[in-house]
């Protein structure tokens, strides 16, 4: 009889050393998953702080290097090089080869034959993924008029938006980040500068 109580304290001894390793393993894989998910949350707001950042250099540039010329064909292709030059040659998260491969992209919409050298005129973020884009600025209604019109000295503009792809070094799920900055070229100041601007529409009529 004893004997009997003996196997059955162990057995049940085993069989609580059991589910603990299962529970242990459970449990484990939970917490690896929910750090997971919070590494990730934090890695894709460093990125869009890090796009971000780098539209918001892109459009400074442009608005300063059209807005501090003669306005003409050449000097709007500079300044739309300008801008490209600091996307394509700007980092996310180490690497820039998801930048790098936006150049023929942000070179394609230079068509110096249109008005302000624009081959396109996007109204959101995802309708064209990448563009520099060069227009007069109205500060009243912070409207960007983007085509059939020559800009004004004081409201030369240049908008930047791009969509990168990029994959989670986490969780290794595909993720995209977009951006999108407007710089008005402002010469009622001194010295003359470009600033950041808020932009409620576009048009290109």
């Amino acid at each position: 009889c004893m004997l009997r109580t003996i196997a059955t304290s162990k057995r049940s001894t085993d069989s609580r050393s059991g589910l603990a390793v299962v529970w242990l393993i459970g449990s484990s894989a939970l917490v690896i998953a929910a750090l997971s998910m919070v590494l990730e949350v934090g890695w894709l707001d460093l990125c869009r702080s890090e796009v971000r950042v780098i539209a918001e250099g892109a459009a400074l540039a442009g608005a300063r290097a059209w807005g501090a010329a003669a306005d003409s064909v050449a000097n709007r292709t500079a300044a739309k090089s300008a801008a490209a030059i600091i996307v394509t040659g700007s980092t996310v998260e180490g690497s820039n080869v998801e930048l790098a491969a936006l150049s023929g992209a942000l070179a394609a919409n230079n068509d110096t034959s249109a008005v302000n050298n624009n081959a396109v005129c996007p109204v959101t973020v995802p309708t064209v993924n990448t563009v520099v884009l060069l227009g007069d600025f109205d500060s009243s209604s912070c409207i960007l008029s983007a085509s059939t019109v020559g800009p004004a000295a004081s409201r030369r503009a240049c908008l930047v938006q791009f969509s990168i792809s990029l994959t989670s070094p986490f969780t290794s799920v595909p993720r995209t980040v977009s951006a999108r900055a407007v710089a008005v070229w402002d010469p009622a100041v001194t010295p003359n500068r470009s600033r950041l601007v808020s932009l409620s529409a576009l048009t290109c009529p």
